[in-house]
């Protein structure tokens, strides 16, 4: 089983530009409960399908993300690929409905980044 690694302001764009293939970056809040429903849902998915990369940023420590970003709710989901902006994810916190969306991304063009 692959694990969730933590991103910060100051490592993002260093370790997903090292990061080959498809990747998902996650943001949460520690009091959010829908950040949690996610999370746990991402760690199913990560045990039931062909894992990828899987990164958490802490929203709250991480201002500078959230606003580049231009995140306004959480949780929110983004598919990278090769290290590179591919668009934002929208899923149920289901395994399938997480991994019917990645593979729907990626049969799609790349959207510019926020």
């Amino acid at each position: 089983m692959t694990i969730i690694a933590h991103l910060t302001d100051l490592n993002f764009h260093h370790v997903l530009a090292e990061t080959p293939g498809a990747a998902l970056v996650f943001f949460t809040a520690p009091n959010c409960g829908a950040c949690r429903n996610l999370k746990t849902a991402l760690r199913k998915w990560l045990h039931d399908y062909p894992p990828l990369p899987v990164f958490e940023v802490d929203a709250v420590h991480n201002g500078g993300l959230v606003n580049a970003l231009e995140i306004f709710h959480l949780p929110a989901l983004f598919l990278y690929v090769d290290g590179h902006y591919h668009r934002e994810l929208q899923s149920e916190a289901l395994p399938a409905r997480i991994h019917a969306a990645i593979q729907t991304a990626l049969q799609l063009p790349a959207e510019d980044e926020p």
